[in-house]
């Protein structure tokens, strides 16, 4: 096979109901270079593995599929297929998402060879409801997020949410070494699989490396699906991944010296979190952990922590706050 010129990187597992869609995406780019798409799987147990496969053997050109006989976990997986990626440039799609657009890579490849200052490109994205069937055709300018010219490290950092909620994987290409050279340099925040999130803290050190390019399109289609790596019914696996995200950016915080502002900030947000999984869970332990860490408590926050604590306390704050949520209406960033 020629060598590529872009690897597309797509990790998967269980995503039988989109992968094929997420693979006819790629394959249905029309470009002046080759490319390749390596499908990290991990052992799927509900038919993606089967349909991987199938596609392989149909494209062996251009699919090739990385798998094992166990399933390894998510950062693992990433890490693995990565490693596989032969292009100049990697694109990214997960198994749960697709490109709409068959210019994609054309369009990213041409910008990246014109401007060597340039290290990452993304785009604009269409949003599908899969519950609902709902569709927003260019998220980026339905929700009028202002697209800094250049993201800076702070732009990721100095916000709960920061640009990281606009840029999303499906839509980057960057170039290979420097997102090798930024994985190798920090193994613990980028391969320890300590940190729940695998691709923010990648971009915002890439941004302390490189130029970025936006470019005002929509290229690919982001599924919104019960269950993913961000989103859950499980409140417990929610409440992890806001704990998560809150230890990840206390870790850059320090890391590039931050004003202690802003560390109080993602102290406060950890602990919020840390005391509402207390809660949750009933555990105790945590409960004092946040007691400890925290200065003071407001009058939610002592309800919380006594009813990680105590039973009666427990059920009672859980039964108001029910009622109250029947009153409330959510604010959700993707609706």
């Amino acid at each position: 096979m020629t060598e590529p010129l872009v690897s597309v990187k797509m990790i998967t597992y269980n995503h039988a109901l989109w992968i094929a869609q997420a693979i006819k995406g790629v394959l249905l780019q029309k470009t002046d270079f080759p490319f390749e798409l390596v499908i990290g799987e991990d052992c799927s147990t509900d038919g993606t593995r089967e349909i991987v496969f199938e596609y392989q053997e149909k494209y062996p050109d251009i699919i090739h599929v990385i798998t094992s006989d166990t399933n390894v976990g998510g950062k693992k997986n990433s890490y693995r297929t990565s490693q596989a990626c032969r292009g100049k440039y990697i694109a990214f799609c997960e198994g749960d998402d697709y490109w709409h657009d068959p210019s994609k890579l054309q369009k990213q490849v041409d910008y990246l060879e014109d401007h060597p200052e340039c290290g990452l490109v993304y785009a604009s994205y269409d949003v599908y409801h899969s519950q609902s069937r709902k569709k927003i055709s260019d998220f980026i300018r339905y929700r009028n997020w202002t697209i800094p010219k250049n993201p800076t490290l702070s732009d990721f950092v100095c916000e709960i949410d920061g640009i990281g909620v606009a840029i999303l994987t499906c839509t980057i290409m960057v170039r290979r070494h420097l997102y090798e050279e930024i994985k190798a340099s920090d193994p613990y925040l980028h391969q320890s699989g300590h940190f729940l999130m695998g691709d923010t803290q990648l971009w915002a050190e890439m941004s302390t490396k490189t130029q970025f390019h936006y470019i005002p399109e929509s290229l690919a289609t982001h599924i919104i699906t019960e269950e993913s790596a961000t989103r859950s019914k499980d409140i417990t696996k929610v409440l992890r991944f806001g704990i998560s995200g809150a230890e990840m950016k206390l870790y850059l915080c320090s890391k590039y010296n931050f004003p202690q502002r802003l560390r109080d900030k993602y102290e406060d947000a950890w602990n919020n979190y840390s005391l509402r999984l207390a809660l949750h869970s009933r555990d105790a332990g945590l409960a004092d952990e946040v007691r400890s860490r925290q200065k003071t408590f407001a009058l939610g926050d002592w309800f919380r922590y006594f009813g990680a604590k105590y039973l009666v306390v427990h059920y009672t704050y859980r039964t108001v706050s029910f009622l109250l949520g029947l009153f409330r209406k959510k604010n959700n960033q993707w609706s």
